[in-house]
């Protein structure tokens, strides 16, 4: 977008809330409660560029599951995994892992479900049903979230059980006979025994439907994009014990689903290895499966993936004294992946292309905190120590593959596999593609280990100079971070996924210095100065697994601003960054064009990351409420040394890093005689944004698009004795049909289509 109407707008919009909110002088924000300092604090008073969405906004944002929020935050950028539509990649100031679903690499970007870290983003599809706020930490937490938080750090917060009776039920259905329940259970103090269970269900048909006149009798067929989800979730805390606070949870979910659909848009023309000529190139959203080798409808073999992960919380709180608690937070979770993709012919003349990867992982963390204060001093220090232990197997085919329920292929023990013309060979592609039998290409598997340790301080002082109007803070964490991995084959891919073996071991110091200067009771400005690492690792996917790569670092310096004008009528958060990136870790495909399977990642110079981000919320009117946030982000490489020795600094982009974005957001609330109905209208945007780091052989870029959801909903009705809530809401309602993933030259996704429906919520 022109950077003149990006201006014009953002004056626009701080001109007519400067003027308009002065109108009313009843109007007020509502105080932003977060967390992210490991204490309770108004958001305003947290030297962190942050943003965070309560209960109330998750639902009238229809933020069903954490996709949502990636497309809703202009700060933060969610692309799907190509093999899987139950993961995401996360990226925050252009910083990621694209490579989300690969235990042998770690993200960029924290994710904390109620202080318990998750190493993996496998999961992170489930309902997000139990959530009191959502919090989008920016820039590097190394001090006190850790390694792995170079990019930033997103917290959920889930509810706690309130000791009174109550009951919340939720129904909602809509196109693509999708429908959802979501029942909330509060039961009664009992002993200072608070309890609070939760049961999620939803489901949701395909919206590519995938047909064809070549179907085989016994394989699976499943429509693209199907999504099934079951959760459950118990929360305890007890309260009984003076000075003691325990809170226990256990979550379980279960997401039945296939992926995302990869349409060949390439060129036409030529006889491919398979002998036949592509035909047709399909640039617009299909909701149909087709052939590029001929055009007709055309079915693949599609078996539904599965993903169950479970987790388990405790964490314990005493009171020391009145100005000290101590905390303890332990965490379990575990999750099984059975995924399953087909790639449809999106590769041009390599054919059918299909993967199914098992991952099996778990993952142990132990946390202690101190927190406390002392006159002039606020502190919190702890200890830390991770686990984490994963094992993943997958096997590819070329054409269809037939799994039993074990989920193993039933035919991976054949070498030598039939075709429908009765030829045999060593690794032979059957020139008649509606054969009955797939062609193995092979299996191969990674096993890794990561053992963490870490102690950490923060301290803020305010010194008796300046009228109390500074705080400076200091924050050192030292890390110990050992890790292994090793890659075994079947031995059809001795010459390309070979076995190898790495390991490593890392110490490392991180800080953080924050000076945070209050002008006024509204406004304030900090300057900080922190840093980060990411763990070293190795390339699943790639040709020599011996070759590991070595942790990333990053330096950022920050300015930003925090403000509350015209009475808490106008509040207007800002930040700007400059981040230096030493050895970022970024995928490299040495041949998109014919080889897209073989990801290298590695150490590939230093990035010079800046941006500007803007936050601003008005209330017009106690009823109109309306929001603008904006990022803009840049950057230069130098450096650039790939594996071949040669400098591709001029070639090298960041993926998923829009250099403009930004979201808008209008509330307004009418009362009537029953109740009150509330309008809400959203809007998000992002610029074009590059899908592959090395762009010697074309740049792979997802255009810019932008998606407008709403809901309507009448609330407070009371009827029957309950409280009750009637609403209809859509997405996409442009029908915005952009492609939205790219591998290589050739394969898209796109958005989804215009979603719609209705909801009834009742409770007492």
């Amino acid at each position: 977008m022109p950077q003149k109407f990006i201006r014009k707008n953002l004056s626009v919009a701080v001109l007519v809330a400067s003027g308009l909110v002065s109108s009313n002088a009843l109007a007020q924000l509502e105080e932003v409660i977060v967390t992210a300092q490991k204490r309770v604090e108004s958001l305003q008073d947290v030297p962190i560029a942050i943003s965070a969405y309560d209960a109330e906004q998750i639902q009238a944002m229809g933020l069903i599951d954490a996709k949502d929020i990636g497309l809703a935050s202009p700060y933060l950028q969610m692309p799907a995994y190509p093999l899987s539509s139950n993961n995401l990649a996360l990226f925050i100031r252009g910083l990621g892992n694209a490579d989300s679903i690969v235990i042998t690499k770690d993200p960029t970007v924290g994710l904390y479900y109620d202080g318990v870290y998750a190493a993996r983003s496998t999961g992170m599809l489930s309902d997000l049903s139990e959530l009191e706020r959502v919090e989008i930490l920016r820039g590097p937490q190394g001090t006190l979230y850790g390694r792995n938080t170079t990019a930033g750090a997103v917290n959920f917060i889930s509810a706690k059980p309130t000791g009174e009776f109550g009951f919340k039920q939720s129904l909602s259905a809509g196109n693509y006979d999708s429908w959802r329940s979501v029942t909330h259970l509060n039961l009664p103090d009992a002993s200072g025994f608070k309890v609070k269970l939760t049961a999620a269900f939803s489901d949701r048909d395909g919206w590519v439907e995938n047909a064809g006149a070549n179907e085989v009798s016994g394989y699976d067929y499943n429509d693209y994009y199907k999504k099934e989800n079951q959760g459950y979730r118990a929360a305890v805390r007890f309260d009984g014990v003076e000075k003691l606070l325990v809170d226990y949870s256990y979550d379980y979910s279960d997401v039945t689903s296939t992926p995302g659909y990869f349409q060949y848009g390439g060129p036409v023309g030529g006889a491919t290895t398979l002998g036949a000529p592509i035909t047709n190139s399909f640039g617009d959203r299909l909701e149909k499966t087709y052939t590029p080798t001929g055009g007709e409808q055309f079915a693949y073999y599609l078996p539904e993936s599965t993903t169950e992960v479970q987790g388990h919380n405790l964490t314990a709180s005493y009171e020391l004294n009145d100005e000290l608690t101590l905390k303890s937070i332990t965490g379990y979770r575990e999750f099984d992946d059975k995924v399953s993709q087909n790639f449809a012919q999106s590769f041009g003349d390599a054919g059918p292309f299909e993967t199914y990867t098992k991952t099996d992982h778990d993952q142990f963390s132990q946390e202690l905190q101190l927190l406390g204060s002392s006159g002039r001093l606020e502190y919190v220090g702890g200890l830390y120590y991770f686990n984490e232990n994963g094992n993943q197997a997958e096997s590819q085919y070329l054409d269809r593959a037939k799994v039993d329920e074990l989920g193993i292929y039933a035919l991976d023990f054949i070498t030598m596999l039939p075709c429908n013309d009765g030829s045999r060979g060593v690794g032979p592609i059957c020139t008649d593609f509606n054969a009955a039998y797939p062609y193995y290409l092979g299996e191969f598997t990674v096993k890794t280990d990561v053992e963490s340790w870490a102690a950490y301080g923060e301290t803020t002082w305010t010194p008796d100079i300046l009228d109390d109007n500074l705080d400076l803070t200091l924050g050192l964490r030292y890390t110990d971070d050992e890790r292994n991995a090793t890659r075994t084959n079947d031995g059809w891919y001795a010459s390309s996924f070979g076995a190898g073996k790495t390991d490593g071991q890392k110490d490392k110091v991180d800080y953080t210095v924050i000076a945070d200067y209050s002008w006024t009771d509204e406004v304030s400005t900090y300057a900080k100065v922190a840093t980060g690492f990411r763990s070293g690792g190795s390339s699943r996917n790639g040709l020599d697994f011996n070759n590991s790569f070595d942790d990333e670092t990053l330096t950022s310096y920050e300015l930003g601003w925090k403000s509350e004008l015209l009475e808490q009528r106008l509040r207007i958060n800002g930040a700007a960054y400059y981040m230096q990136n030493t050895d970022i870790i970024l995928d490299y495909l040495p041949d998109p064009v014919n080889n897209p399977q073989f990801v290298e990642a590695f150490n590939s110079g230093d990035a010079d990351i800046y941006g500007v981000e803007l936050d601003i919320q008005a209330a017009i009117t106690d009823e109109f409420l309306v929001g603008l946030n904006y990022a803009y982000l840049s950057y230069e490489f130098s450096d650039v040394d790939f594996p071949d020795g040669i400098d591709h600094t001029d070639t090298t982009e960041l993926v998923w890093a829009p250099k403009n974005a930004y979201s808008i957001t209008a509330d307004y609330n009418l009362p009537i005689s029953i109740g009150e109905v509330r309008f809400h209208l959203d809007y998000s945007w992002q610029d074009d944004q590059f899908a592959l780091a090395n762009t010697e052989f074309g740049k792979v870029e997802v255009e810019a698009y932008g998606l407008m959801n709403a809901r309507v909903s009448v609330v407070d009705v009371e009827m029957a004795d309950h409280n009750w809530q009637f609403a209809i809401w859509g997405k996409n309602l442009t029908d915005e049909d952009s492609a939205n993933y790219l591998i290589g030259a050739t394969a898209s996704t796109y958005l989804p289509p215009m979603m719609w429906g209705g909801e009834v919520i009742f409770e007492f």
